[in-house]
């Protein structure tokens, strides 16, 4: 059996054990992870490095580079099959409410913990996790600074596994609309624009020319934004926007 040629299908992307789920992790190639390496590939402990591997990991479902080493195939029983089966399907319908009243805490390290779980049952596809985290996400206000960027670019990561949903694509421009543009919040702009670049433009297209007559953007961004909304070149992105202005 081959698999895909997908880094979670590498011999070399690992991943920590509460992301596993989530299909979250990096690659061990990295220099960065290069003083680690036995930890890692010994026990796949990133206790000593976590902070690099928050920064550093990214959703497995990405395309693999020349390097790519397919995964050994490890036979399991119909018993272990049916095991993760039914797994999947507890997860799936779990009760999370008390999780997540976890993201409502004043620490920062436990609400982020929260919300890298609360992302494992989102993405096995349990409807609680995704709107409580949506909506905890939805009520907070503006940025306030780098911790906060931090935390909101784990929430955006988290809730992507329901990019098709309008509630996650109103949750990212209601992002864009209460957060000014700048330095502190360049990483939470680049994780939001990322992930609308990969919905449809159909969604997308009204909510982001609303949002460019709401607020001011350098030349800069603007054009940013008008590529993914209308997935043009630059002149019919422009002629589409003030269009879009003088209909409004």
């Amino acid at each position: 059996m081959a698999f895909d040629d997908i880094c979670q299908n590498c011999s070399q992307f690992i991943s920590d054990s509460e992301d596993l789920v989530a299909g979250l992790g990096i690659c061990i190639m990295d220099n960065v992870f290069e003083q680690y390496i036995d930890a890692i590939l010994e026990n796949a402990d990133f206790s000593d490095c976590y902070d690099i591997y928050i920064e550093k990991r990214y959703n497995g479902e990405k395309e693999a580079c020349t390097h790519f080493e397919e995964l050994d195939i490890i036979e399991i029983s119909n018993d272990d099959e049916v095991y993760g089966v039914f797994l999947h399907e507890q997860m799936k319908h779990q009760n999370v409410d008390e999780l997540i009243k976890m993201l409502y805490c004043n620490d920062n390290e436990l609400k982020k913990r929260a919300i890298r779980e609360v992302a494992s049952y989102i993405a096995l596809g349990n409807t609680g996790a995704y709107e409580g985290l949506v909506n905890y996400y939805m009520g907070l206000a503006q940025v306030e600074d780098l911790e906060d960027v931090h935390i909101r670019v784990e929430i955006v990561d988290a809730i992507s596994f329901k990019n098709t949903e309008k509630a996650t694509i109103d949750a990212y421009v209601n992002e864009l609309v209460r957060t000014p543009s700048n330095n502190t919040t360049k990483q939470l702009y680049s994780e939001i624009l990322k992930y609308l670049g990969k919905c449809s433009t159909e969604m997308v297209r009204d909510p982001l020319l609303e949002l460019l007559v709401k607020r001011q953007y350098s030349y800069k961004m603007r054009n940013k934004i008008l590529e993914i909304a209308n997935d043009y070149r630059f002149s019919n992105e422009r002629d589409s926007y003030f269009e879009f202005l003088n209909r409004s």
